[in-house]
């Protein structure tokens, strides 16, 4: 049986504010082809930044391209440039000049990361074996309200805060703040005071109680949403002990808050691996939400949370409205099993990725390192990781689609890819040690969104010049839209019209007379925007800002002759080579007798056959198919006859024949025929030769067949040689002898030691025997035809030098 303890806070001051932007269907650290910043800030650590055990911060920035930027402190004038390698991570270690060191005050401590192209961002605080980290979001994923998760710290131990912190993403940022305990600074439990901040300042709150549930969120005055900004949190302790208050071993908690507008309703947990139980909080942001955990219903007020006892198994937890929810694993000492505590912000099932390059680290001590995935069953054969199936099976999750895994990993970067969405965490233990953090996310707004048709089915992105139609869905109704496309185009629909009565509520794009489609004319990225006011609001309240990147792409027009001849028996073609250009992307030619790029007109056969090729766009926003014929003729059929063998001096009829669609023929080489032109010509060759028939029918294919004559006549054994590598008889050459292929030459001294020998004489003696040279001598050879003509012969070869 579940049993849940329900905390009860003072009443959240609560404001949507202005959406952030967010870029839906993607992931977190790869939301396009530009490069990408985020800000992230050096938290308080129970051991300070100084001695032999000071906390150390490290920035692991990995990608699944190459690429570059700069990690900067603004506040200390401090810099650095990176680089990362595809599939490979990047360590910056960030000056202890950034270190915040228990002053709630606003300092310009701030730790900028920007990047040329996607990457993929981890933060680590740790030192000695107090450790914690964060995937850190994107700064066009921020967000202008929070709800902190933290947890209580050590009543007894000094330096132990719950705390959080704010960083400002813009100059002149107000910040209004509602701590849940009262702070060390003096500030009262749920009274809500303001700071105001500028890009890269950082404000830290700090408590020896449990600032879980406080709430931050960035305010603006009148209609002004230029200044709501947005701002990035970060909540945690500077160390607390987990799963048994009078514990001597804990950790820091240091993980980012997602946005209110991209929690979830719905949410499937998955047990650490190797711990004997981990426990879960669910957080509430609005007044009256119901939770089910496993069946068990409970009523939440905005400000709640549910702490559930020590689980082992994966739990269902679903919502009727928005809700956090958080995985604490606890202090080695409380359940005996390698680790330390560690708290970790999950994803619900609707914000889910195909695609994360993430990263499992080693330090400070961790000696064991691991990955949950969530998949829905149906999914789970296509889940690969750096391109591999995984070693351990999925289990599947009882009353629900999905399935996870638990998979153990090394140290590195790691790509992990599916057919379908999934969620992903990355964790790590070590003797009374840990980290772990979400693998990725997909910051969306699950009420607020922009929906992007194209022939009424919704896309993610289009080709130029296809039509395309426009949606918003609100959960409220609306006094005004503004719609950007980013192409110039703007238009303001006040008193828009929705086509649903009630939540949600879904407007769609319409430019009166102009009509209700937009047409993109050039290929790139187009942000586009909705700005939506609400009727009898202000500031902040009043108006959402819904971002969405539309990938809008091109393809080349290819081209190919109408028609192309070829002769049956001329061998493969090459199909790309006959188009104007060659497909840069996704391409497959269909038809007759193909095999990938290649057609056989031998197998195809006579006659016109028609070739298609179809061929996509980079992401595939764009295919095209064209349509080819390769006209096939017959090819006439030659036949030399036979292979012969005669005597030198000797000579033969050639026999050879043709089709009856031969309009002329002729032999070659001439030299030793009597008459080229006939089918039967006299041959009288003096050594080994090929005699090619070649004939041409009406049609202008060709045929051609070879017969070859071979000449057999008495060895012409050399008596001496000098290998001394003059390029002058440097082998032992015996003319004639290609015509015995079964001959075996051995070569002796005077000793009767064996020199050399072989079984056949494709390779001439060089004068080594073992790879070594002999010396200048008279040898002796036998030489053994194997054929009826010539008996076997021996003689002397003498080497010299």
């Amino acid at each position: 049986m579940l049993y849940i303890r329900i905390r009860n806070f003072l009443p959240l001051i609560y404001c949507l504010g202005i959406l952030n932007a967010f870029i839906p269907h993607q992931s977190v650290a790869q939301n396009s082809n530009k490069g990408t910043d985020f800000w992230v800030g050096f938290m308080t650590h129970i051991e300070g930044v100084s001695g032999p055990r000071g906390a150390i911060m490290s920035i692991y920035i990995t990608s699944d391209i190459s690429t570059s930027g700069t990690v900067s402190v603004p506040g200390i004038s401090s810099i650095q440039t990176f680089s990362v390698t595809a599939n490979t991570v990047t360590t910056v270690r960030i000056p202890v000049g950034a270190y915040v060191d228990n002053q709630q005050s606003v300092l310009n401590r701030g730790i900028h990361i920007v990047s040329n192209d996607p990457i993929v961002v981890y933060a680590h605080i740790y030192a000695f074996v107090i450790s914690g980290s964060t995937l850190v979001l994107p700064t066009n994923t921020l967000g202008r309200k929070y709800v902190v998760s933290s947890y209580r710290p050590n009543a007894s131990e000094g330096g132990s805060f719950s705390q959080f912190m704010v960083i400002a993403t813009n100059n002149n940022t107000t910040v209004r703040i509602t701590p849940k305990a009262n702070t060390v600074n003096g500030n009262v439990a749920g009274v809500s005071f303001d700071v105001t901040m500028n890009e890269g300042d950082v404000y830290e709150v700090q408590s020896k109680g449990d600032l879980s549930g406080s709430t931050v969120e960035s305010i603006g005055n009148g209609n002004d949403e230029e200044t709501c900004k947005r701002i990035a949190v970060f909540g945690g302790t500077t160390w607390s002990p987990l799963g048994c208050p009078n514990a001597d071993t804990g950790d820091n908690l240091f993980q980012q808050m997602y946005p209110v507008n991209s929690w979830g309703r719905e949410f499937i947990t998955m047990p650490f691996k190797t711990r004997g139980g981990d426990f879960f909080r669910v957080f509430a942001a609005e007044n009256g939400t119901t939770v089910s955990i496993d069946g068990f219903n409970s009523t939440l007020s905005a400000g709640e949370f549910i702490e559930t006892e020590m689980v082992n198994k994966p739990l269902h937890i679903v919502a009727d409205k928005p809700i956090s929810v958080v995985q604490f694993s606890v202090t080695q000492v409380c359940d005996g099993s390698l680790g330390d505590p560690e708290m970790i912000i999950l994803n619900p099932v609707e914000q889910n990725l195909k695609r994360i390059t993430m990263y499992s680290t080693n330090n400070y001590q961790i000696s064991r390192n691991y990955v949950n995935v969530l998949i829905k069953a149906s999914g789970k054969s296509s889940f690969r990781i750096n391109g591999r199936p995984p070693r351990t099976s999925f289990t599947d999750i009882g009353g629900t689609a999905y399935s996870y895994l638990q998979e153990d990993i090394q140290a590195g970067s790691f790509t992990l890819t599916a057919d379908s969405g999934f969620n992903a965490i990355v964790y790590g233990f070590g003797d009374i040690e840990s980290y772990g953090y979400s693998a990725g996310s997909n910051i969306e707004d699950l009420d607020k969104k922009i929906i992007v048709k194209s022939n009424n089915i919704e896309i993610q992105g289009a080709c130029i010049e296809v039509p395309l139609t426009f949606e918003v869905v609100l959960p409220y109704q609306p006094s005004e839209l503004v719609w950007n496309f980013g192409n110039g185009l703007i238009v303001t629909d006040d008193n828009p019209i929705s086509t649903s009565t009630k939540a949600p509520f879904i407007y769609e794009y319409s430019n009166g007379n102009a009509g209700n489609q937009v047409t993109f004319t050039q290929a790139g990225k187009y942000t586009i925007q909705v700005t939506s006011t609400r009727p009898g609001e202000a500031g902040c309240e009043a108006i959402d800002e819904l971002l969405y990147e539309l990938n809008i792409e091109s393809i080349p027009d290819i081209r190919t002759q109408p028609l192309i001849e070829t002769c049956q028996r001329d061998g493969l073609i090459n199909l790309l080579a006959l188009l104007s250009q060659r497909p840069i992307n996704t391409y497959e030619f269909s038809g007759e007798a193909i095999t990938d790029s290649l057609f056989n007109p031998l197998l195809a056969g006579p006659g016109t056959h028609v070739i298609n090729l179809s061929y996509k766009s980079e992401n595939g926003n764009c295919s095209k198919q064209i349509s080819f014929s390769i006209n096939v003729k017959t090819s006439p059929i030659a036949d030399a006859g036979e292979d012969v063998s005669i005597d030198l001096g000797e000579s033969i009829s050639l026999s050879g024949s043709l089709s009856s669609d031969v309009s002329s023929f002729s032999w070659s080489p001439l030299a030793t025929l009597d008459n080229p032109n006939s089918l039967t010509p006299i041959a009288n060759p003096t050594e080994n030769t090929d005699y090619v028939l070649t004939g041409t029918a009406a049609n202008g294919c060709t045929c051609k067949d070879t017969v070859t004559v071979r000449v057999f006549s008495d060895l012409k054994i050399p008596n001496v040689f000098s290998p001394n590598s003059d390029n002058l008889n440097d082998t032992w050459i015996i003319k004639g002898i290609v015509n015995y292929p079964d001959a075996d030459v051995h070569v002796f001294n005077r000793f009767g030691d064996e020199m050399f020998y072989s079984h056949g004489y494709a390779v001439p003696w060089d004068g080594r025997t073992k790879g070594k040279a002999i010396p200048s001598a008279t040898y002796y050879y036998v030489i053994r035809p194997n054929s009826s003509r010539l008996l076997p012969i021996s003689g002397s070869v003498t080497i010299v030098y």
